[in-house]
């Protein structure tokens, strides 16, 4: 797994480096512009040379990465511009020593100072091939108001490709929420480790493609100030998985019960129900409503079904539950009083993992209660909206705050919980991973119900939290084999299920999966 700093953190690290390690800051600011400098020569390949590159730099730290990064291009043959937002007198410290630096070897460096006139400023980003945003660093927690934000604008209109230094300016580096208005950047080059903002789908969004610079310091400086979160790797999600044993049968590898389903709402049970078996589930059998009932038994032959009783559904359901290692609670399950039932009886009683997804989180929402004081271990799977019914807040504010939405509903539950999303959130308490796996084509109605499946079949052999790491990035991974087939749009939800197999078989053998060319994407 791949460490993931908070600003704090960041801010530990880089104070230690300096202080018990004895690394001068202006040796890092020098290691991460260079690092920087890496990326922008990549990104510009063949017309690297006489390349037109613009650097708009701020007073602190950010800026002094600027002129490190404007040095080094200059020194590889591009055409550089620096323009900085401030007065010189305001650059202190090692960011000082770099603007000096720059000035003193012949560098040429525009003011865009209050009020002043962006021409000429407009005039440089309409014709740069790359534009190297070196505004604002992780420590920016204000929003951004005039005359920064018409410069943050004027980037964002520019028509060359825009590089990040650390986070894009006006990025929360803690929430990935923008601070009023932020650098939409095509890559973004963070500095010695990612920061959490980053892994939000609006950080996501604005960070673009992340590349991480080394800042020449061992990473044994982690032990002294820790980190926030990590991001899943493949490699680690194979290494959980085994092969099957030649004597495997379908009850050795797990039994899953699906609870779900309801008049008009059939797909999701039998959704559900695909994705266990997809993601390796011995046996799958399907609970439902009667109404519900016909158009399972006709579409999936591979799964047993039987009907709940809408006035009684308690007698039979404690037949169901045994020698089921994992029950899937929720898909399209419906909100009245008989299911509130079933998903209280299934906590109060089963034993085994209980992944609860859709309708039984909404019927669970004032009563968290009952998922801490369950028999059995708890996985919720909710989207932001679920989430903020559960926590008594809005979609938008899980949104705005999503590790500390999924910090809040772990501490209130005990439970693991993943946060769906662009880059989905496993949590449980004392530890947090991101996945980054996954693309656009998995925003189709079901796909959370082939998800809610797959970590059911997982958790048959698995540590709930584990299986839920694994249920996530393999079903990321399923849409990233169905991209390569065709975009990131058009797919059937049950194409993802069926994609799964692959998957699992890829990562056993320490493979990209089928079509699957770009692991290093975060």
């Amino acid at each position: 797994m791949i460490p993931v700093l908070s600003r704090a953190q960041m801010r530990a690290y880089d104070r230690h480096a300096i202080e018990a390690c004895h690394v001068p800051g202006v040796v890092l600011m020098e290691n991460a512009g260079r690092g920087a400098a890496d990326v922008a020569c990549r990104l510009l390949g063949a017309a690297m040379g006489g390349a037109r590159v613009v650097v708009v730099c701020g007073a602190g730290n950010n800026g002094g990465d600027g002129f490190v990064v404007a040095r080094h291009l200059w020194a590889r043959g591009a055409d550089v511009r620096v323009f900085l937002a401030s007065v010189p007198e305001r650059v202190l410290g090692d960011a000082r020593i770099n603007y000096d630096a720059f000035v003193d070897l012949g560098g040429q460096v525009a003011l865009l100072g209050p009020g002043g006139d962006l021409a000429p400023f407009e005039a440089a980003l309409g014709v740069a091939d790359l534009v190297v945003d070196a505004l604002f660093g992780t420590g920016l927690d204000r929003p951004i108001a005039d005359p920064t934000a018409r410069l943050i604008e004027a980037i964002n209109r520019a028509p060359g490709r825009k590089l990040a230094l650390d986070v894009p300016s006006g990025l929360d580096a803690d929430s990935g929420a923008p601070l009023g208005v932020a650098v939409q950047a095509h890559d973004t080059v963070t500095f010695g480790h990612i920061k959490i903002g980053l892994l939000t789908p609006q950080g996501a969004r604005l960070a673009g493609r992340l590349h991480v610079a080394d800042l020449g310091v061992p990473d044994t400086i982690l032990a002294k100030v820790g980190h926030a979160a990590e991001v899943v790797e493949r490699r680690a999600v194979g290494r959980l998985l085994t092969p099957r044993e030649a004597d495997a049968h379908k009850f050795s590898v797990g039994a899953v019960l699906v609870l779900a389903g309801s008049a008009g709402k059939s797909g999701a049970a039998l959704l559900s129900a695909r994705g266990a078996l997809r993601a390796g589930a011995g046996l799958v059998s399907v609970g439902t409503w009667p109404a519900a009932l016909p158009a399972i038994d006709a579409r999936m032959p591979e799964v047993m079904s039987f009907a709940l009783d809408p006035h009684d559904p308690l007698p039979g359901l404690g037949e169901a539950l045994k020698g089921r290692r994992a029950v899937v609670v929720g898909p399209g399950f419906g909100l009245d009083d008989a299911a509130r039932l079933v998903v209280e009886r299934v906590l109060a009683t089963f034993h085994g993992v209980v992944v609860l997804d859709a309708d039984a989180l909404t019927l669970l929402r004032e009563r968290l209660d009952l998922i801490s004081a369950a028999k059995g271990r708890v996985i919720l799977t909710p989207h932001p909206g679920e989430m903020g019914r559960l926590l008594g807040s809005r979609g938008e504010d899980v949104e705005r705050d999503r590790f500390g939405a999924v910090r809040k509903l772990v501490e209130a539950t005990r439970a693991v919980v993943v946060l769906k999303g662009a880059r989905t959130i496993v949590a449980r308490p004392s530890r947090i991973v991101v996945n980054t796996s996954g693309n656009p084509i998995l925003a189709v109605a079901g796909s959370g119900d082939v998800l809610a499946g797959a970590i059911g079949a997982f958790a048959c052999s698995l540590e709930p939290f584990d299986a839920a790491v694994v249920g996530v990035h393999v079903h990321g991974l399923a849409g990233d084999v169905l991209r390569a087939r065709s975009g990131d749009r058009g797919a059937f939800s049950g194409e993802i299920a069926d994609a799964i197999p692959a998957v699992v078989d890829a990562l056993l053998r320490d493979e990209l999966p089928p079509g699957v060319a770009d692991e290093a994407r975060i």
